[in-house]
């Protein structure tokens, strides 16, 4: 008798511009229908019972660079969006592929023009040289419009804050200015991600969402009238714990 044999060819990894990501599942945050996890997925606005959850402004901020304990997402606050993607980046099994994933994010990072690129925009802190700006728009799909959402824009000169930069623009766009000072910066702990960068790259990550956040309270307020400065200048921070036997990236 002969028997015939059926080979099985081997499952593709999921290709992400050509970078294999081994593990990372499809997401399913839409009603059990699973979207790629790098796709823009609807904004669903959470309840505003969380004004007394605000975690503590505290400019003393430090992004620990051991795992020590798994991250309880649901205490960061994130956006759905934001959390999609914390989530998708942890499952990533190693350092070099976030790396990688973050020049990706970057490459898809819409254009601006010059007149974003103004000290008024200007990041401080970064080792690259970022601006960001946003508006304050009536949520899509909102009769009414009486809940107002941030849209953010934004670049950078250096590839990699420019992906740690769309990170954040695609994480908070579409939420609305008091989710957004809501969010716990550790969620790059969370990710993973603060694991590949070094000090100073953990410093313009936080100084770039220190600003984003900075920005949409001044739009929902109408302006930048009554500005701390001491306050502004505070949340800006300059030192981070060195991360012993991890690659370095730039």
């Amino acid at each position: 008798q002969n028997h015939q044999t059926t080979m099985r060819r081997p499952s593709k990894p999921l290709l992400i511009a050509g970078i294999p990501i081994a593990g990372l599942a499809l997401a399913s945050y839409n009603g059990g229908t699973s979207v790629s996890a790098w796709s823009p997925a609807p904004h669903t606005t959470t309840a505003t019972s969380r004004r007394s959850q605000k975690p503590s402004s505290s400019s003393s901020v430090v992004l620990h660079s051991a795992i020590e304990d798994e991250l309880d997402l649901s205490s960061l606050h994130l956006t759905p969006q934001l959390e999609m993607m914390v989530t998708a980046f942890s499952s990533i099994p190693d350092e070099k592929t976030r790396h990688k994933q973050l020049l990706y994010m970057a490459s898809k990072l819409p254009a601006v023009t010059d007149d974003v690129r103004i000290s008024e925009n200007k990041v401080p802190g970064c080792l690259s040289t970022v601006h960001v700006d946003c508006t304050l728009e009536p949520k899509e799909g909102d009769d009414d419009q009486e809940t107002m959402v941030v849209n953010y824009f934004g670049d950078s000169d250096g590839l990699l804050t420019k992906g740690l930069l769309a990170l954040l623009i695609r994480g908070l766009n579409g939420a609305t200015p008091e989710e957004i000072q809501n969010v716990d910066p550790q969620f790059i702990q969370a990710a993973k991600i603060s694991q590949t960068l070094t000090p100073g790259r953990n410093n313009g990550f936080l100084n770039m969402l220190a600003v984003m956040k900075k920005k949409a309270l001044d739009a929902a307020e109408g302006g930048a009238a009554d500005v701390d400065v001491e306050e502004e200048q505070s949340a800006i921070v300059t030192s981070f714990e060195e991360i012993d036997g991890k690659p370095m990236y730039n």
